[in-house]
């Protein structure tokens, strides 16, 4: 692929960069305009997420890549070659984000909503990211469908970041749609219905597509099949415990 840009620029860097732009100025917007949370707390929560997703992805790199450290533990100072983890960023970023909303005040399920269609939409531009870089690369495959990477063009292997970008995209897509219905209902916005349903839609595409993927497997996981395990039962707790209020009340 192309996993450098004008001869110098890393395009991994571009695309995840870019994600994270989009990510954040989208949430703030969408916490003020939407949920009703000031501009200021809001870019105070999402400082805290963003350190939150710093640590937990590098640490999620570090596990997931242990091998490359073990021999020289020196080049752990050296975060920057960590192959850093979306899973364990995002169970970072939410414990950081939780601390930091219980100590403004602010209602975790709003937050939360105005989260969850930017987090898709960062993950489906975030995975070309490491398409182009050949990263994240999936097992070998003689399908049609396998593509052949700079770094191993011995054989061809299993697209599965555009697999991952492709499921971000539907959940994303899929969550502005249910979003247009809880509008018409403004009085449950402070209840999470999108972000519980976001986390349960990306546990599962990363234990399904994860399948797909080299790299090393603690039993029949990798770090990011455990983290999307994570994802998938909070998700699922969440989900049912912001409906029954609703079924409650429309009973």
């Amino acid at each position: 692929m192309w996993p450098v840009l004008f001869g110098y620029i890393e395009t991994y860097y571009i695309f995840w960069g870019a994600a994270l732009m989009v990510m954040v100025f989208w949430t703030r917007r969408r916490a003020v305009f939407i949920y009703g949370i000031s501009g200021t707390d809001a870019y105070d929560i999402l400082w805290w997420v963003m350190c939150g997703v710093f640590i937990g992805s590098t640490l999620g790199g570090y596990l997931g890549n242990w091998e490359r450290f073990a021999d020289a533990p020196g080049k752990i100072l050296r975060f920057w070659e960590s192959g850093a983890s979306s899973g364990p960023g995002f169970i970072g970023g939410g414990l950081f984000g939780l601390y930091k909303i219980k100590r403004l005040g602010i209602p975790v399920g709003s937050f939360a909503e105005s989260a969850s269609i930017p987090c898709a939409f960062m993950l489906f531009i975030g995975r070309w990211g490491c398409f182009a870089n050949g990263c994240c690369a999936g097992l070998p495959t003689n399908s049609p469908l396998g593509v052949r990477f700079l770094s191993r063009p011995d054989a061809a292997v299993w697209p599965s970041q555009l697999f991952e970008s492709t499921a971000a995209l539907i959940i994303g897509i899929s969550l502005a749609l249910l979003e247009k219905k809880r509008l018409k209902h403004p009085d449950t916005l402070n209840r999470a219905v999108l972000f519980p349903c976001f986390l349960i839609t990306y546990g599962l595409y990363r234990i399904v597509f994860d399948f797909l993927r080299e790299g090393r497997r603690t039993f029949i996981f990798e770090i990011g099949q455990y983290s999307g395990l994570v994802a998938f039962v909070v998700g699922l707790f969440w989900l049912s415990a912001s409906l029954k209020p609703l079924k409650t009340e429309n009973g």
